[in-house]
């Protein structure tokens, strides 16, 4: 990663925290470009000899799939280029939110932080944990793959928790992304940034001759600040690791690869002294 040298308006007491969360966005994006992980943009298909495809036919591909009763194969393909446009939606969003933070774009920065914590990261989750998820998602009509209670959400934190050795605190992961009563969660700042004037939960109601982050003070400012940086690396690492797991198990990339693409975040998170 080259160093970045123009840091806009942001202070610098929060730009190391800022360095580590660009480092790990840019390790996802990886994901993306390296021809390493190329199995996520292109899949090899054993198909059998006895293949029924009609010369004429105009079938996509996974009708034809389907209607061979190939629905591993099917299923596969799905999966894969799911996870690899959810990944490349994630880099978007975090790339602009922070690109924002640093020009002191507020508004901007939490806005773009909603979709990939409150519904990209329900649907990587779910894609992990759920094993009839790719079968409900490509065959049920009305399914809404983002629609899930709270309890349902915490089930699936502690779940995909275990799938990284535990390395997180799910409540706090629960409280921080998606919790109502909980007024620095994502899911009240996002929603005040998305909106002038939010009155359905007291807890972050506007206030009588404001509107919500319109009159931001330089204190407010510095206090989001604190708030992006206080939370952000932890969260953006879950999710990074969250897709890590699901690449690994989609792809036939080796585990060496992954190990050490861990190891290293875990020596960029301690060089930036985050917890």
């Amino acid at each position: 990663m080259t160093k970045r040298i123009d840091y806009y308006y942001l202070p610098k007491k929060f730009r190391k925290k800022h360095d580590f969360c660009e480092f790990v966005i840019n390790d996802i994006e990886r994901l993306v470009i390296d021809e390493t992980f190329v199995e996520l943009k292109t899949q090899i298909i054993n198909l059998p000899e006895n293949l029924k495809i009609e010369n004429d036919t105009q079938d996509h591909i996974f009708d034809i799939l389907q209607a061979n009763g190939l629905r591993v194969e099917h299923n596969q393909i799905i999966r894969t280029h799911l996870l690899l446009s959810l990944i490349m939606e994630t880099c978007y969003f975090l790339q602009e939110s922070l690109l924002c933070s640093l020009k002191m774009r507020m508004t901007v920065c939490f806005t773009l932080l909603r979709k990939p914590f409150l519904e990209i990261s329900i649907l990587l989750m779910r894609i992990l944990n759920e094993s009839d998820f790719i079968e409900r998602f490509s065959n049920e009509d009305g399914f809404d793959p983002i629609k899930t209670t709270p309890n349902q959400k915490k089930g699936l934190i502690e779940k995909t928790n275990n799938f990284l050795n535990n390395k997180f605190q799910p409540d706090d992961l629960f409280d921080y992304i998606f919790s109502k009563e909980f007024g620095d969660s994502l899911f009240n700042l996002t929603n005040n940034a998305i909106h002038l004037y939010t009155d359905r939960n007291p807890i972050v109601a506007t206030e009588k001759q404001n509107l919500n982050f319109i009159f931001s003070t330089w204190e407010d400012i510095e206090a989001q600040w604190e708030y992006i940086y206080e939370n952000l690396p932890m969260l953006i690492s879950f999710i990074a690791d969250v897709i890590e797991v699901l690449v690994f198990k989609s792809t036939s990339v080796d585990e060496k690869i992954f190990i050490g693409r861990l190891k290293k975040r875990d020596k960029m998170r301690k060089k930036y002294n985050v917890s």
